[in-house]
């Protein structure tokens, strides 16, 4: 094969949207990759076991919640908007107006409620900080990055993602130049702050290159309603790999929390360029899948291969590199070892669950992709509140393995039922 087919091929395969902006994507979250690494390190190490424990116990609980920020207003505008793209400034401003204040509603619920589900180690100052930068402006920039790719402007949606990692890492180099002993709420001020700041470039970016939000409020009981269930799924999913990480905090110790949450950090640093394939990937799911299950199935089987190697071996990569944790974040994490290898097996088990998930709700079956997620959520719930008082970490692990397990399994089992029934219709 010569230069000049090479080059026509290559030109072939980044003239195909999903291919080019998947490359864009992998750009971005490449360099996310290492930003959040050295980012990660910084404060994990500088804060201590026991202060990072505080701050992933908060995190997690926020990313709990989160999925009810915006009430899935956010997936209603990639679905509908990837449809018809006029459509966009009624979707983008409902979306911010619901996501603001419903987002202020629950921060002042859980601060109420915070002093029941945190250590009094941990100040209510510290928690308003973090949820405020986790719910609102963390829901809206999740927001413009949505929006950005309900109208295939991907390349702009992974900019901002580098921007947003690049905030985090100078927040956390301001940290440890400027304080000479850091502390949890000085980080939670540097946190909240590199956050607004970011979003507020994200949202006049938006409004400027693609639309100005005009809310239509005669539309937005409609969004909620239908927005709901795409909140439950993501909630579901988020309790799956987070409320492990709460619970530890208040039926073990901050110090088991912060060796758990190291391991687990890893974990989802090793699964951004999965995630970022998703992410392009959603709307086309949507596209496929509005002729049906086959639809969007056969747009999965094109998928399948890359997401099959590349769990592979970053599964087999965890368990061969785990003994550098200690060596990367102090001696005090070397429990983190047996943790990063026990958790190794989840990127790939995540990976087919997403495919599975995104299938049936590109072809407009959210309600059972939700329902399968609740009832995971449920029972790794009931696992944690089990296994955690008797093995601390280790119960946390055995749970998250168990329930994502079998919400593959179960998510697998009914695509294949429907693809089943939509066969036999049409022989019928």
């Amino acid at each position: 094969m010569n230069s000049k087919q090479i080059r026509a091929k290559l030109n072939n395969l980044f003239s195909k949207g999903l291919v080019r902006d998947t490359f864009w994507m992998f750009l971005a979250k490449g360099s996310g990759v290492i930003i959040q690494a050295i980012y990660f390190v910084i404060i994990a190490r500088f804060l201590g076991a026991e202060n990072y424990g505080s701050f992933i116990a908060v995190t997690a609980l926020a990313s709990l919640i989160f999925p009810f920020a915006g009430l899935g207003t956010e997936d209603i505008l990639v679905q509908q908007v990837s449809v018809d793209k006029s459509l966009f400034n009624k979707y983008w401003g409902n979306t911010i107006f619901i996501l603001i204040g419903n987002s202020s509603l629950i921060i002042i619920l859980l601060l109420i409620l915070s002093p029941y589900i945190f250590s009094t180690n941990i100040s209510q100052i510290t928690i308003a900080m973090i949820l405020v930068a986790d719910l609102i402006c963390l829901g809206l920039l999740i927001a413009c990055y949505k929006a950005f790719v309900a109208v295939g402007r991907v390349k702009k949606s992974a900019q901002l993602g580098v921007v947003y990692n690049s905030a985090k890492l100078i927040a956390a180099f301001c940290l440890v130049v400027f304080f000479s002993q850091p502390t949890i709420t000085i980080w939670a001020s540097l946190y909240l702050a590199s956050s607004a700041i970011i979003v507020a470039v994200g949202i006049i970016l938006v409004n400027r290159l693609v639309g100005s939000p005009k809310p239509d409020f005669s539309q937005i009981t409609s969004d909620i309603k239908q927005g709901l269930f795409f909140s439950i799924a993501s909630s579901a999913s988020n309790i799956n790999a987070h409320l492990d990480k709460t619970m530890l905090a208040s039926m073990s110790t901050l110090t088991a929390t912060g060796i758990y949450g190291s391991a687990y950090r890893f974990i989802d640093i090793g699964s951004i360029v999965l995630l970022s394939l998703f992410g392009v990937s959603y709307p086309k799911f949507f596209q496929h899948g509005a002729s049906g299950i086959r639809g969007s199935f056969n747009f999965a089987r094109r998928l399948l291969p890359f997401i099959l190697i590349y769990g592979i071996v970053s599964s087999i990569g965890y368990l061969v590199f785990a003994p550098l944790v200690p060596v990367i974040l102090g001696d005090e994490y070397t429990e983190a070892i047996a943790a990063l290898r026990w958790l190794a097996p989840l990127p790939f088990i995540g990976a087919f669950q997403l495919l599975a998930a995104d299938t049936l709700t590109g072809a407009g079956f959210q309600k059972v992709r939700s329902g399968v997620q609740v009832s995971a959520a449920v029972l790794n719930a009931g696992l944690n509140i089990w296994l955690i008082p008797l093995y601390s970490w280790q119960g946390a692990v055995w749970a998250t393995l168990v329930s994502d397990s079998l919400r593959m399994v179960c998510l697998w089992l009914i695509v294949a039922f429907l693809l089943r029934r939509k066969k036999q219709v049409n022989i019928n």
